[in-house]
């Protein structure tokens, strides 16, 4: 049985201030904690399950040190941020990556400035882990990576793509191309993106920032059809048409 006290933490952790503060994430559902369990990435402090699903998870966790809690369904809903709740809940460490390895002049980058809403943020890691890019680079003021519906969209993405919160500035090498997506850019099609480098996606709402601008080498735009009533394209739809573009 869960203690009242820790339904409360770990309520908590929905809220970003309190994930800062204990330095811990949560993740629930099949395929997203499976994959953080088979990973070694995010250091897994506890494993809740549903009471009558312990034999499905036994194999992925055999060897974990992680605390496992048998819980009840009342017990998972209450934890749980999801409609459907699962039967499986994970509470883990945050833990970004070195930003050095960004530098590589190999590396390459999806930059997001901008961009709030945490189901495209998660789906844009997504995207990165299906097109071999190397890491996604967050500003201060984009979806925090472990906000729990990040988490969940990125469908264990994570674990396979470097993820780090820097200014553009930062991330920036001498080495290093610039592509940034505007209304009045280039075509993709007469673009070739190099394997080495950043790709800044801004939010559907601004575009890229002023600042962030000045600092971008390429301006390019996917086209859309001249009878179009669209105004833009979601911003992971746009990610995930560029990256398929991009020569990985």
């Amino acid at each position: 049985m869960i203690s009242k006290a820790k339904i409360k933490d770990i309520k908590a952790l929905h809220l970003s201030k309190f994930r800062q503060i204990y330095n811990k994430f949560i993740a629930e559902g099949d395929k997203v904690c499976i994959e953080l369990i088979k990973n070694t990435k995010y250091n897994l402090n506890q494993v809740f399950i549903t009471q009558g699903y312990e034999g499905k998870y036994s194999k992925y966790l055999k060897d974990t040190t992680a605390e496992i809690e048998i819980i009840s369904p009342k017990e998972m809903e209450q934890i749980s941020l999801l409609k459907t709740p699962s039967d499986i809940f994970l509470l883990l460490e945050i833990k970004e990556d070195n930003t050095n390895d960004l530098l590589k002049p190999e590396s390459s980058v999806i930059y997001l400035d901008g961009v709030q809403d945490p189901g495209n943020v998660g789906t844009i890691i997504r995207i990165a882990d299906w097109f071999g890019i190397d890491a996604v680079v967050r500003s201060e003021d984009s979806a925090d990576f472990f906000n729990p519906k990040v988490v969940q969209a990125s469908m264990g993405s994570m674990v396979n793509v470097k993820l780090v919160t820097s200014d553009l500035q930062q991330t920036i090498t001498k080495e290093k191309s610039v592509y940034g997506t505007f209304m009045n850019g280039i075509s993709i099609k007469d673009v070739e993106i190099p394997k080495g480098s950043i790709l800044v996606m801004g939010s559907e709402g601004r575009g890229i920032s002023p600042q962030n601008e000045k600092l971008i080498n390429h301006k390019i735009t996917i086209l859309g059809s001249s009878n179009k009533i669209a105004e833009s394209l979601n911003v992971a739809v746009a990610t995930s048409i560029i990256c398929a573009a991009w020569k990985v």
